[in-house]
């Protein structure tokens, strides 16, 4: 910084003088001296108090700017990381998106997949409840023949019964039927 100081400080002092001079022929002599006196003084005064204040600030102002373009530096790599992961997201929408009508096909498939082993399931099950229902149906039509035939057996037994009664009853003479008493009573009496 000082070097700068040291180059930049010739320069000024040539300008200061040049501005002086300048000034100094276009006033024409000695009533005008004092106005550029008054000028150099002022230019004077403003290099100094640019010096001192260069010398106080210029670490500041060095430091701020730097501070600053470091700041900015590492928001631009933020920015850039965030531009980097945004593309990749974008990229893996893209991606999912040209994909979607594939998996919805696949998942189209799958479900009539499983929609049709479930309605081979379901005919499976209702053949075999109808097995069931036409077995139980067969057995329970045997029963009722078996349950008829005994019960027309039952009435035929009953009805030769009465018929072989109602023979006898007619056939016999009051001497067989005194007869078939005695036969009766003796048999009952041998058993006791």
């Amino acid at each position: 910084m000082m070097k700068r100081l040291n180059r930049i400080a010739p320069l000024l002092a040539v300008l200061v003088l040049a501005v002086a001079t300048v000034c100094m022929a276009a006033e024409g002599g000695e009533g005008g001296s004092s106005r550029i006196w008054d000028m150099v003084w002022r230019i004077v005064n403003f290099i100094i108090l640019f010096a001192i204040l260069w010398k106080l600030l210029a670490d500041k102002i060095k430091k701020y700017f730097s501070d600053r373009r470091i700041e900015i530096a590492e928001m631009i790599d933020t920015a850039d990381k965030a531009r980097t992961e945004a593309e990749k997201q974008f990229a893996d929408y893209r991606s999912r998106l040209q994909n979607i009508d594939r998996d919805i096909q696949e998942i189209r498939d799958a479900i009539m997949g499983e929609l049709e082993g479930e309605k081979q399931r379901i005919i499976k099950e209702g053949k075999a409840v109808a097995e069931r229902i036409i077995e139980q149906a067969k057995w329970s039509a045997e029963q009722e023949i078996i349950k008829a035939k005994n019960s027309l057996r039952n009435q035929v037994v009953d009805m030769a019964g009465d018929m072989a009664s109602g023979l006898v009853t007619n056939s016999m003479t009051p001497e067989d039927q005194k007869r078939l008493i005695e036969e009766y009573l003796d048999k009952v009496g041998k058993e006791q």
